[in-house]
């Protein structure tokens, strides 16, 4: 439903979309998926390699919502979600390039393992809340290079794969006796950093600053979002718009020689990286589900969405080459609930991402390497499937 949800999601769904909405879960489910994408980029140009090769991504997925069995007041009121995304094939990708290489961070920004945790709480007369957090992997390092007693330069590395936090809070409210609900989920700013610091010592007359191998594996910029859905009978129609905070992004990467390592700390004349300039955008979104009544109790849904995100970033006209475009998302997906017959639901959907043409004039005047014009554009197909058993 083209990641609609703030309004209309349900089960493990909510902990990212609203866990507001864990609440509306009255049983016990485990879910376990697989998805992937695949990306076709292009960049084109003087001196551009034309397809920008990218990896795909492959990943296995594990959603749960328990319902606590809490008395009196709290009865059937508070529902604990988990949600979790595991590449099959690393923790975490980052990649520092040279700031001309060309580049498309969309492609960058999936492969890493996430977890994600709420809570949903029922407060009555159609009103629920509910919080929890976002957590991606990080990695913090060192490298201490010396020569030893017998003269002989060694390394010694140390490196610590760390989780960064950021918090996911909602609120849904439903209207006209449940027929439309309202929902409303603020996420914050999660940074994914890799940071390893190469520091040279008893090399003599050589004198080297401490080295940082540093930048933003992955970044999701805070977000709020604000959703309307009807949600009653066999038609489930969502509309949402997001706002995402780009402006905050710093980029892909971080300067290597620092001014605070020098001795008189002050403008020491180390290159930095330069500033992405991204801006604010807001996301719309479209999403509707269709449920038909099968034989014995079995349900089927089909479901679509549209959705556009307008591209935070500046034209590419001087050396920097981080190149992104509007999107246009469409999707399509299915359920099955077998119910009454077993416990079981199957869900599976399929998804592509139209990157827009767009056009860079580069020039030297600005920095560039060369005078010309780069056209990029491109697409991205994603696909998965998911079991879900309750209990």
């Amino acid at each position: 439903m083209a990641a609609t949800g703030a309004a209309s999601a349900e089960g493990a769904d909510a902990v990212y979309q609203n866990p507001a909405l864990l609440a509306l879960a009255k049983d016990t489910a485990l879910e376990l998926g697989l998805e992937g994408a695949q990306f076709s980029l292009f960049v084109e140009g003087p001196m551009q390699p034309g397809e920008l090769a990218a990896p795909s991504f492959r990943a296995s997925t594990i959603g749960a919502v328990i319902p606590l069995p809490f008395g009196g007041a709290l009865r059937e009121r508070v529902v604990v979600g988990l949600g979790f995304v595991t590449p099959l094939d690393v923790v975490v990708r980052g990649r520092i390039l040279y700031p001309e290489v060309p580049q498309l961070p969309l492609a960058d920004r999936v492969a890493s393992v996430a977890v994600q945790g709420g809570v949903g709480v029922d407060v009555g007369y159609g009103v629920r809340v509910g919080g929890g957090f976002m957590a991606m992997a990080a990695l913090d390092g060192s490298v201490l290079v010396a020569t030893d007693a017998t003269g002989r330069i060694g390394t010694v590395v140390e490196d610590t794969l760390v989780a960064s936090y950021a918090p996911v809070v909602g609120a849904s409210l439903d209207l006209h006796e449940g027929r439309y609900r309202v929902g409303v989920t603020f996420r914050g700013e999660l940074v994914g950093r890799f940071n390893v610091v190469i520091e040279a010592e008893n090399l003599g007359d050589l004198t080297i600053p401490p080295l940082h191998v540093a930048g933003v594996a992955q970044y999701d910029p805070a977000q709020l979002a604000l959703e309307v859905a009807r949600v009653a009978g066999p038609w489930t129609v969502a509309l949402g718009a997001t706002y995402e905070h780009w402006p905050a992004y710093p980029g892909p990467a971080e300067a290597t020689v620092r001014c605070e390592d020098a001795e008189d700390a002050g403008d020491c004349g180390a290159p930095v990286p330069l500033a992405p300039d991204y801006s604010g955008v807001v996301v719309s979104r479209v999403g509707a589900e269709r449920t038909f009544a099968l034989a014995r109790g079995t349900e089927l849904a089909l479901r679509a969405g549209y959705g556009f995100s307008p591209s935070p970033a500046p034209e590419q006209s001087g050396k920097q080459s981080l190149y992104d475009h509007h999107r246009s998302v469409v999707a399509a997906g299915y359920g099955v609930r077998l119910a009454p017959l077993a416990p079981l639901s199957f869900d599976g959907f399929v998804q592509l991402s139209l990157l827009h043409a767009r056009r860079h004039e580069k020039s030297r005047a600005a920095g560039a390497d060369f005078d010309g014009t780069v056209a990029t554009h491109g697409a991205v197909i994603a696909a998965g499937i998911a079991a879900k058993a309750r209990f």
